[in-house]
C-alpha cells in the first residue's frame, strides 16, 4: 500500500503499521504508553531512496522522534545501539563488538578455528562446515605469504593480546568513526581489505576493525580480507602502527 508525502497516515495505514511492528518504539523496541500519541517515519529516508509505502513506515515515541533530529530513522536506531555498546566502556575492539552482537542474536558465532593447508600457488582453509580455496601470494620484499578472500563473521576475530598471546591491535575502536562509516557505506565502496594474519589456528584482523565494525551494522556478514600466513611479528607489528598513525587511513 503506497502512502504519499503530502497527506498524514490514515487510520487504517496506521494500524497496518501497528500491526506489523506492534506499539514498540522503531529506534529501541521499548513499548509506546496506551496515553502517549505513536509517531510516524520513514525507516529509510526518502531522499535516500526510501520508498514512500507502509513497509518502509515504523512507529515511535514522540521523544525518539525528536532526539532524532534530521538523521535517518535507520541511522538513527543504529546510533542509539552504537551507544548501548560503548557503555561497555573505552576500551573496546572488534572482539568485543563481535561479543556484543553474539549476545543479542544479531550473529551465530565468530571466530571459530581453521584448517590452512598452503601448496606452491594456492591456499586452502576449512572450518567444521565450510571449505575456501584461493590463490597464494609471497611478498617481494619480506618473502611472507598472504592470500585474499571473502570471509564469514564466522572465522575472523580482532588479533587482540588475549586471542593470541600477542596482540597486533594498535588501538581501540572509536563511536564517532565507527557511526561515520556505517553511513559512508552505504552508498560507498570498499576500497581496500582489512587485514590480519592466522595464528593458532585462528584468523585475527589487525587493520580495518573500523571498517569492519561499520560494515557490521550495515547487515554485512562477509569482508574482503587479506591473511598474512609466516609473518615476523615485530616487523608486522611496526609496519601496522606506522600506517595506522599515518594520515590517510581513512577506512581502517
Amino acid at each position: 500500500m503506497a502512502i504519499t508525502l503530502r497527506r498524514q497516515l490514515d487510520e487504517d495505514e496506521k494500524a497496518a503499521v501497528l500491526k506489523r511492528y506492534g506499539r514498540a518504539c522503531f529506534a529501541t523496541g521499548h513499548k509506546i504508553p496506551k496515553e502517549d500519541t505513536v509517531q510516524f517515519d520513514h525507516i529509510r529516508a526518502f531522499a535516500k531512496g526510501g520508498a514512500s509505502e507502509l513497509d518502509n513506515i515504523a512507529p515511535m515515541c514522540e521523544e525518539h522522534n525528536k532526539m532524532k533530529g534530521t538523521l535517518p530513522l535507520e541511522d538513527f536506531r543504529i546510533s542509539l545501539r552504537l551507544k548501548e555498546f560503548f557503555k561497555q566502556g573505552d576500551s573496546l575492539t572488534l572482539q568485543n563488538l563481535l561479543d556484543f552482537l553474539l549476545k543479542s542474536g544479531e550473529i551465530k558465532s565468530f571466530g571459530k578455528s581453521v584448517s590452512v593447508t598452503a601448496a606452491k600457488e594456492s591456499v586452502e582453509i576449512e572450518s567444521a562446515n565450510l571449505s575456501i580455496e584461493s590463490a597464494l601470494y609471497k611478498c617481494p620484499t619480506t618473502g611472507w605469504h598472504y592470500f585474499y578472500a571473502t570471509l564469514p563473521v564466522d572465522l575472523i576475530n580482532s588479533d587482540d593480546t588475549d586471542s593470541a598471546g600477542v596482540g597486533l591491535q594498535p588501538r581501540y575502536l572509536i563511536y564517532e568513526k565507527v557511526f561515520d562509516l556505517y553511513r559512508h557505506f552505504q552508498n560507498h565502496p570498499i576500497l581496500q581489505p582489512s587485514i590480519g594474519r592466522v595464528a593458532k589456528n585462528k584468523i585475527l584482523l589487525f587493520d580495518g576493525q573500523h571498517k569492519i565494525a561499520a560494515l557490521l551494522w550495515t547487515g554485512r556478514r562477509t569482508f574482503e580480507c587479506k591473511i598474512y600466513l609466516d609473518p615476523d611479528l615485530p616487523l608486522l607489528n611496526r609496519t601496522n602502527i606506522s600506517v595506522t598513525c599515518s594520515p590517510g587511513s581513512a577506512q581502517n
